[in-house]
């Protein structure tokens, strides 16, 4: 199950995995590590895609929808399992994003394309 690891802060939305041409993407795991933040991190796993094309529609425009969020306290770390996420897949891109201006956490993700 391939992971990544994003250390740092948050400014904008950061891309976890990639889209795939008839794939999705599955959240497997995520860790939110906010021990250095000093202010709680609420952190959302986000799908981006592109609408397709269908009868009458002449204008295809980009979505992000909110997949999963959570808030972790200053101070803690919080994990989630493969049954806790069960469900959370992306059409598209799998992007790590935060509401949080500068969100200042370790967030890491495990996931598969299936």
């Amino acid at each position: 199950m391939p992971s990544v690891v994003i250390d740092g802060v948050l400014m904008a939305a950061q891309t976890v995995a990639a889209e795939r041409e008839n794939a999705v993407v599955q959240a497997k795991s995520l860790t939110i590590d906010n021990q250095v933040g000093a202010n709680d991190c609420e952190i959302a796993l986000q799908d981006s895609f592109a609408e397709s094309a269908y009868y009458n529609n002449t204008t295809l425009t980009a979505r992000v929808v909110d997949r999963f969020k959570a808030t972790v306290q200053a101070g803690d770390i919080i994990t989630w399992g493969e049954e806790d996420l069960k469900g959370v897949k992306c059409l598209g891109a799998m992007l790590v994003d935060s509401d949080v201006d500068k969100a200042t956490c370790v967030v890491t993700v495990g996931y598969e394309h299936e």
